[in-house]
């Protein structure tokens, strides 16, 4: 019985840990669309990290961009449209890139 538990919990762990992948891109990968929606909506900014994930098959990318001392992280989907904003550190950050 015990081992029958740690195989089920051992899964599950799994299954959690292969859920998700996460891909750092660079700014000249990105769609059209969503250099466009930066370039239109956070102009003066530079972009940090870009990761594409795969969560199940959902595709988004999660973009983070920074001005002086504001740091935002955004979330678009997979056809680049926006889906929102979130406040984030320097981590978030670190590294910018050219747009």
């Amino acid at each position: 019985m015990k081992k029958i538990i740690i195989f089920l919990f051992l899964s599950m762990i799994g299954n959690l840990v292969i859920s998700q992948t996460k891909t750092e891109l660079q700014a000249s990968e990105l769609q059209k669309p969503i250099k466009e929606y930066i370039e239109r909506n956070f102009n003066g900014f530079s972009i940090g990290k870009i990761f594409k994930v795969d969560e199940k098959g959902t595709i988004t990318f999660d973009i983070c961009v920074n001005k002086g001392k504001t740091y935002e992280k955004l979330f678009f989907d997979k056809e680049g449209k926006f889906m929102k904003k979130e406040s984030c550190s320097h981590e978030c950050c670190m590294g910018p890139q050219k747009k």
